[in-house]
């Protein structure tokens, strides 16, 4: 199932916050997520080896008692949404596919900050493994779709 786009971060559609995880725990997940900086990609993944984008969220939110599907798309389903500026660590960041311009889901990443008006994220990209970057990066800005929060 396809997303409207109109969750974009300018968008005026959220007037209701989801409520914060515990900072704490938000931050413990970060860290953990740190750990596998570096790891490289591998489709299907095959953890704490390689992975791919939904099985390094996967298993990071695993390791907080956690289950999320293996599936950024069936990951998309879950939790509530929550406004660009009001995104913080352990959030979910979500991107359409790698041809762009659609509505399909194609990519997720946890949230580790939001700062001056960006959102830095850790996920499994297919050309460097784990790594974090930033929604400005030209790649992720033009297939940014929305955020959610899982609750922990």
């Amino acid at each position: 199932m396809a997303f409207n786009n109109d969750y974009q971060k300018d968008s005026s559609l959220y007037r209701v916050v989801a409520a914060s995880n515990d900072r704490k725990v938000c931050d413990s997940l970060v860290r953990f997520a740190k750990r596998y900086l570096n790891k490289p990609y591998c489709y299907g993944s095959k953890p704490p080896s390689c992975f791919d984008c939904s099985g390094f969220t996967a298993f990071v939110f695993h390791h907080f008692n956690t289950e999320l599907p293996h599936s950024s798309g069936s990951i998309a389903f879950l939790g509530k949404f929550v406004s660009f500026a009001n995104a913080s660590a352990g959030d979910l960041i979500f991107f359409n596919g790698r041809s762009g311009g659609n509505e399909t889901i194609g990519h997720v990443g946890i949230i580790t900050e939001y700062k001056d008006g960006k959102i830095y994220f850790i996920h499994a990209s297919v050309q460097a493994g784990v790594i974090i970057s930033d929604s400005e990066e030209a790649y992720y800005k033009k297939r940014f779709m929305f955020v959610k929060r899982i609750k922990l």
